[in-house]
């Protein structure tokens, strides 16, 4: 599934930035929050692929871009159809949901009673329904363009302050489709240059560096993924083995690596790497270097390597 570089960036923050490091809590929280953005995702895009569309369709998962006027959008799903364009927000959230749509204002209660207010999801969906319908004028396609908040955590209660509101659970999903087929008539668009169209806005956004870490900040070593990152690894004759679980790995350089790159730089000398994963000896190391394949820059002392942007990848 197509993860956004901000879940990468937090993902590498969350298993790098130092448990007692005063960000570290809040950084903890926005990772579980965007696991379960994802989860979420994911049950979306199972719901999709069951539901029979009636003619042609495309669905544009994790549609990112950025706007004229240098402002981001990330839509996680786009259902293009020949009678309507659908955006999709998709919500995990649990608790009971509340919302008062004089003041625009978007709530929940957790079980354990607490009052929380979240951004709206009406108004997110409502400045994408703008920015679409405004690039399918300027193409000439004559197609709705709609918007639909989708609830895909099962235990969560929607107030009955929500009952005219945009939103639904994700069981809903195939009924909502089949009355939209039915309210809207068929229009002359090519799907298919449509979806071509909305690639060519469409681009990587980077990460939201909220907070600016420092490497002092950070822990150092290869970390054992399979200890859930709680234990560095040890290098000896080309395996990285974790003394806490025996984990042996020839590959676990390669996270380290993708880690090094999305919160440090992406080039790196062989005195950083030493310091970064925990190598002593400068030979060792530039053994290791040469085995990565990293290509490599500049000359003498200053000769650097870089880390590949697919760099994780490489794990098998």
């Amino acid at each position: 599934m197509h993860k956004s570089e901000n879940f990468y960036y937090v993902e590498a923050l969350v298993s790098r930035l130092l448990i007692d490091d005063g960000d570290f809590p809040h950084i903890q929280d926005e990772y579980y929050r965007m696991q379960a953005g994802i989860v979420g995702e994911e049950k979306l895009q199972r719901t999709l692929a069951d539901y029979h569309f009636k003619e042609d369709a495309k669905v544009l998962y994790n549609f990112e871009c950025i706007n004229d006027k240098g402002f981001s959008h990330q839509i996680d799903a786009l259902i293009l159809t020949t009678r309507f364009l659908l955006i999709v927000e998709v919500k995990q959230i649990s608790g009971t949901l509340f919302y008062k749509p004089a003041f625009h204002e978007f709530s929940r209660q957790t079980e354990e009673g607490i009052l929380e207010n979240f951004p709206n999801p009406f108004d997110q969906a409502f400045r994408h329904q703008l920015f679409l319908s405004n690039w399918l004028e300027n193409w000439g396609i004559q197609l709705p363009v709609l918007f639909i908040v989708v609830n895909a955590n099962i235990r969560t209660k929607l107030d009955q302050s929500l009952n005219n509101s945009p939103i639904i659970h994700l069981s809903g999903m195939p009924q909502f489709l089949e009355e939209l087929y039915k309210k809207y008539e068929m229009v002359n668009v090519d799907l298919n240059d449509l979806a071509n169209k909305l690639s060519a806005l469409s681009c990587r956004l980077p990460p939201r560096r909220k907070v600016k870490v420092g490497i002092h900040r950070l822990r150092n070593g290869v970390l054992c993924e399979k200890c859930h990152f709680q234990h560095v690894m040890r290098y000896n004759r080309g395996l990285w083995v974790c003394l806490q679980c025996g984990e042996k790995s020839k590959d676990a350089i390669f996270l380290a690596l993708h880690q090094y790159r999305i919160l440090i730089s992406n080039r790196i000398t062989n005195r950083e790497l030493r310091a970064f994963v925990g190598i002593e000896c400068k030979a060792v190391a530039s053994k290791l270097l040469n085995r990565l394949q990293l290509e490599q820059f500049g000359s003498g002392r200053g000769v650097y390597y870089l880390i590949p942007e697919n760099i994780s990848g490489q794990i098998r």
